[in-house]
């Protein structure tokens, strides 16, 4: 296995997060990765769809994990390759929020042909849900819990303003979830493990994943 858990001619193991906001889910896989030696995957999906829209990184996150009805983009008929295909000119097109899920969809199973990684939120749950060696986890946590780790890790002064937030990406990552695969996000039955972050810290987090993983039980194998 190399740095990034690239392993010729073997089954590789991908840990999905998904997570609310402000719960501490980005750095637990981020702890995760480094513990394993995973590829650890995050923004790199939306850098990659923005490159075969052959669109701007930036403007592209306003619309990524959430449902805005339509996307007036360049999208639409667009033939879909690997990561490393030719970039073919887009088309001037509208696009639906759904066109853009399914392109990240394939880039997180291009990643897992290719890689053992953890891949943080964008849906990755039901992305790779019929592939063997996939552990699927969400962290989340009390909302008071949430907003104030927000407050400290933004620098944000008021508590008012941070629970907006939380409250708003809650809304807006529920009704994608929602809207792109028809299932409550926040269900256990969609997960291997859930963890409440404000019951078990980072560190003890990644620990408790990284027990599922190497003793990983045969159903996930299949």
């Amino acid at each position: 296995m190399n740095r990034e858990g690239k392993v010729e001619g073997k089954s590789h193991t991908v840990i999905t997060i998904s997570r609310q906001m402000g719960s501490g889910g980005s750095y637990t896989g981020y702890l995760l990765a480094r513990e394993l030696g995973f590829k650890y995957v995050d923004r790199e999906i939306l850098r990659l769809a923005a490159k075969h829209m052959g669109t701007d990184e930036k403007w592209l996150g306003r619309y990524d994990e959430r449902s805005s009805g339509i996307i007036a983009n360049i999208l639409r008929g667009f033939s879909f390759g690997t990561p490393e295909a030719a970039l073919v000119p887009p088309l001037q097109m509208p696009v639906y929020d759904r066109d853009l899920f399914g392109l990240e969809c394939r880039i997180m199973n291009d990643i897992a042909d290719r890689y053992s990684a953890v891949i943080v939120g964008r849906g990755g749950f039901h992305a790779l849900r019929d592939r063997p060696f996939v552990v699927r986890v969400f962290i989340h946590a009390p909302l008071e819990f949430r907003v104030k780790r927000l407050m400290k890790v933004q620098g944000l002064s008021s508590f008012d303003e941070a629970q907006s937030m939380v409250d708003e990406s809650d809304r807006k990552r529920a009704r994608f979830i929602k809207d792109m695969v028809g299932v409550d996000w926040t269900d256990a039955k969609n997960y291997h493990l859930c963890i409440d972050m404000s019951a078990v810290g980072f560190s003890e987090s990644a620990e408790m994943i990284v027990r599922l993983v190497k003793g990983l039980p045969d159903q996930l194998k299949q």
